[in-house]
């Protein structure tokens, strides 16, 4: 079977939204984040990644610029790449894609470089790439780690393959910190894990309201895959994981249901899904909406207002942000 490898540069606030993108490339495989470190960083716009000499892998480095390398089972379709690639850019108001052929000698920041690689196992590789997390009480590890918390520590098992949500994304981490602030003065019996990814967020949930019971929905079919994965992996028993399509729909949108809602994605489903989650969380509960940047966060607010939410709590990191809304319909 022949892999193909495209590479693209991404700013850093960015970087793990573009990796959870890419997974809906047809043939995805995996990913990796990769780093210059003799790259000047204040020069992005003469970034030119055919010129890369010396790459670290992983995505915990302190840099401005990175570059994104994704992996495919079949030779990528550049048109279709470039326009998913832009619908994203124009979303987070950044600088679009192109793509050119190699004999070009153009330097283009937001230049697409593809070629043709030799079989390894890519999955393997990039897990490694993922370290241990510790957020407050959760200790989250991969199979890869293994596992070494204090007894005071809630061990999460999270493998990350072909989903968003190894606890390392600031989004996820304020969620995370979003959890155990509710747990502080509220127990919660209904939890729904909306675009779940990994599970890592409802599996928490889960964790800390032991008799709760947890709804995963996610649009990506490999998500629901993994995150029935990681269920067993966390040794919970649960069949209510659903595909967020029309047949499923009515298992999970009840009429003033759900005590807490996870929503991390992005602005714009954000505000089209205000109507849904006005109608299925309780009155005085919670909902919490992450994948932000902190300039959204007013205008999500706002909002939300509208649909008979008020703020509750901010949680902020490094320009991303979560807020804490509580239903008072």
């Amino acid at each position: 079977m022949d892999l193909w490898s495209v590479r693209f540069d991404i700013q850093d606030n960015f970087k793990n939204i573009f990796s959870e993108f890419v997974e809906d490339f047809e043939g995805y495989l995996s990913s990796c984040l990769f780093v210059n470190e003799d790259k000047d960083k204040e020069n992005y716009t003469n970034f030119y990644l055919n010129n890369i000499a010396s790459n670290k892998i992983g995505e915990f480095h302190q840099n401005q610029i990175w570059v994104l390398e994704v992996f495919l089972n079949q030779k990528p379709d550049i048109n279709n790449i470039i326009r998913k690639l832009n619908y994203l850019a124009k979303e987070l108001k950044t600088t679009e894609y192109f793509f050119y052929g190699h004999s070009r000698k153009d330097k283009y920041s937001n230049r697409l470089n593809v070629s043709k690689i030799s079989q390894k196992n890519w999955l393997k590789h990039n897990r490694k790439s993922f370290p241990i997390i510790n957020i407050d009480d959760f200790y989250i590890y991969g199979s890869h780690n293994n596992k070494n918390c204090s007894v005071s520590k809630i061990p999460i098992k999270i493998d990350a393959s072909t989903a968003f949500g190894t606890g390392s994304h600031e989004t996820t981490k304020c969620c995370l910190k979003a959890l155990t602030f509710i747990s502080r003065f509220s127990k919660l019996n209904q939890i729904l894990d909306y675009g779940c990814g990994t599970g890592i967020l409802g599996i928490s949930s889960k964790k800390v309201f032991k008799k709760s019971k947890v709804t995963f929905v996610d649009i990506d079919k490999n998500a629901v895959k993994l995150t029935k994965e990681n269920l067993k992996l966390n040794n919970i028993v649960l069949n209510n994981v659903y595909l967020t399509n029309s047949y499923h729909s009515n298992k999970y949108t009840k009429k003033r249901f759900y005590d807490l809602i996870f929503a991390n994605i992005l602005f714009g489903p954000l505000k089209q899904l205000a109507p849904l989650y006005s109608l299925i969380i309780k009155p005085n509960t919670f909902l919490i909406l992450s994948g932000l940047l902190n300039e959204q966060i007013p205008y999500i607010i706002n909002w939300y207002n509208k649909y008979g939410f008020k703020e509750k709590k901010i949680f902020r990191l490094n320009g991303w942000g979560t807020i804490i809304l509580i239903s008072n319909q």
